[in-house]
C-alpha cells in the first residue's frame, strides 16, 4: 500500500480548489478597466427619481426606508436638529458648513412650503417648511445617506423628508 502525505493531499486536492475559487472571483462581466470595482447592489443604492414632483423643488427617493429629498445630483438632503433652536436660521457655519454644504436656492418663485434664509456668510439657503437644507460631503455616491442620525456639530442630522 502506498503512503500519502499531507503535502500530496494539499497539492492534489486543496490547491486546485483554491485556484478555482480565485479564478471564479476574477470572472467576467466587469465594466471597469481595473476589474477591482463592482457596482453597489441596487437594493443598497436606490435610484432616485429624476425630476421633482409638481410643487416640489427637490426630487425624492427611498432613503433608509422612507421617502427623502435628493438634489439634482441625486445626493441626499438633510436637516439639522440644532437649527430648531433658531427658526429660520442656520447654525451650521465654519467647519460645519464645509462638511454640510447648504442647498442653494433656485431662481424663480418658491412654491408653498419652500422658502429661503440668509446665512451668516451672506449666502441664501433653501429651506423646507422653515428648516434649512444641507448635503453631506461623506455621501460620495447618489442615494447614500451616511449622515442620517449622525450626531455632529451640536445636533443630530436627519434625511429631509416631504
Amino acid at each position: 500500500m502506498q503512503q500519502v502525505s499531507i503535502l500530496d493531499i494539499a497539492r492534489n486536492l486543496v490547491l486546485p480548489l483554491v485556484a478555482a475559487a480565485l479564478l471564479a472571483g476574477c470572472g467576467g462581466g466587469g465594466g471597469s478597466a481595473s476589474g477591482l470595482y463592482s457596482a453597489p447592489h441596487p437594493q443598497n443604492n436606490p435610484v432616485p427619481t429624476s425630476t421633482p414632483a409638481p410643487g416640489m423643488l427637490l426630487a425624492t427617493s427611498t432613503l433608509n426606508g422612507g421617502p427623502g429629498f435628493v438634489n439634482a445630483a441625486k445626493h441626499t438632503v438633510y436637516v439639522f436638529d440644532a437649527d430648531l433652536a433658531s427658526p429660520g436660521h442656520s447654525v451650521c457655519d465654519g467647519e460645519c458648513a464645509a462638511e454640510w454644504p447648504h442647498v442653494a436656492v433656485p431662481t424663480g418663485v418658491l412654491p408653498p412650503n419652500w422658502s429661503s434664509i440668509v446665512r451668516d456668510d451672506g449666502n441664501t439657503q433653501l429651506a423646507y417648511k422653515g428648516r434649512p437644507l444641507y448635503t453631506f460631503i461623506a455621501d460620495a455616491q447618489p442615494g447614500q445617506a451616511n449622515g442620517d442620525g449622525l450626531n455632529a456639530f451640536g445636533g443630530i442630522w436627519h434625511i429631509a423628508r416631504p
